[in-house]
């Protein structure tokens, strides 16, 4: 099976990564599978490197930006309506939005060329949702899911519901993935490899991670008392915050002085690279209160395939993805909740045991790379049949 991967962002960010996971693990199990990715000028993009690291060659004729660009946007369906003519493919995969209303006009475009010449192979134009919420029934939504899509792939029960709901589609048009990680990069390790030692972190703390955007509506208010009520009675706990953001001079570094915990919270900004995994492994539980642009919480699933508990909120798919009282503990996002669920695993390290070989055990067997594009290949075999 022929697939081509469109996704307009020149950003690493949100749904990128996984966009990019996926097309790989499909050209592992044998389908052809082509990624273009979105830049801001012609020539190479921001991310045409990463794209090269998981052994892809990216398609540098596409402009793909991730918000609807009338001109830029004509361009790309002419372009890649005359590429499907020559190098016909089975698989339009889009992977946001914008990315999906020009592989639809792309395929229109095809067919209205075409429709006199020579009979047409009609490639499938498929959607990966990777929000925590159904698209609003606009106009453009109706058109794009209800008419051009078919076949949706979301990360969520109660999204999948929504989708079908909203745009009435047919049951089985619609289908729930899990996330993925890469179970080898985030592992549970051995005490020493991690960075603490640079970080400045005692080897005898208890460590509380966070990994987000250091911004207001990720609720750091809430997490920094709740927190501070915890340290109050636990001096061993340690908050290790990796992210950065315009407001996180205000938000984290004053904050935490207000409070009068700056001394106990290590703020290092954003990690990468190969420092990420080794900075994960510095936690001995995580907590994320507010998903950010991408809806499946990555971070919670790297998290967890390190073996490390979650305390989550009840927002969006974090109750679908935390296996409350198995994988960690799930919580309304107030101060007081929030620091009962830290203050008993901080406390307890057989109980963080436990949740954390639970967590590492789901990410293994549920959120497999190979387990995700398997679904994929199944779902558009069956769709490619329907259509034919």
């Amino acid at each position: 099976m022929k697939f081509l991967h469109l996704i307009s962002n020149w950003k690493l960010t949100g749904p990128v990564d996984p966009a990019v996971r996926l097309a790989r693990s499909l050209l592992e199990l044998g389908a052809d599978s082509r990624v273009a990715v979105g830049r801001p000028a012609p020539g190479k993009g921001p991310i045409d490197d990463l794209v090269r690291a998981r052994g892809l060659e990216p398609i540098a004729e596409l402009r793909l930006p991730k918000h609807r660009r009338l001109f830029l946007n004509r361009a790309d369906v002419r372009y890649l309506s005359r590429m499907l003519e020559a190098d016909p493919v089975d698989v339009l995969h889009a992977h946001l939005d914008n990315a999906h209303g020009v592989a639809a006009r792309a395929r229109r475009a095809l067919a209205r060329a075409l429709e006199l010449a020579r009979p047409v192979r009609r490639p499938l134009v498929v959607r990966s949702l990777y929000d925590d919420a159904a698209p609003a029934r606009s106009l453009r939504h109706r058109w794009l899911y209800g008419r051009e899509s078919d076949g949706v792939f979301v990360f969520g029960e109660g999204v999948r519901r929504a989708v079908l709901e909203r745009f009435r589609l047919p049951e089985g048009r619609v289908v729930k993935l899990e996330g993925s990680v890469d179970a080898e990069r985030f592992r549970p390790r051995a005490p020493g490899e991690d960075l603490r030692e640079r970080l400045g972190i005692p080897r005898d703390a208890v460590v509380v991670g966070v990994v987000a955007r250091v911004q207001r509506r990720r609720r750091f208010d809430v997490l920094l008392e709740a927190v501070r009520r915890v340290m109050a009675e636990r001096p061993e706990v340690r908050l290790l915050v990796l992210g950065r953001g315009t407001h996180a001079r205000e938000l984290a570094h004053e904050g935490a002085r207000k409070l009068g915990i700056l001394e106990r919270v290590v703020l290092p900004g954003y990690v990468g690279g190969d420092d990420y995994p080794l900075a994960l492994a510095c936690f001995d539980l995580k907590v994320f209160l507010v998903p950010g642009t991408d809806g499946t919480c990555r971070a919670v699933r790297e998290a967890m395939a390190t073996g490390v508990p979650v305390v989550a909120s009840r927002r969006g798919l974090l109750p679908e993805i935390v296996r409350d009282g198995l994988d960690g503990l799930v919580v309304e996002d107030e101060p007081e909740p929030l620091a009962r669920a830290i203050a008993a695993l901080a406390g307890d390290a057989d109980l963080r045991r436990r949740m954390g070989e639970s967590a590492r055990r789901r990410a293994v067997e549920d959120f497999s790379p190979r387990r995700q594009a398997e679904a994929v290949l199944e779902a558009c075999r069956r769709w490619l049949d329907e259509t034919r």
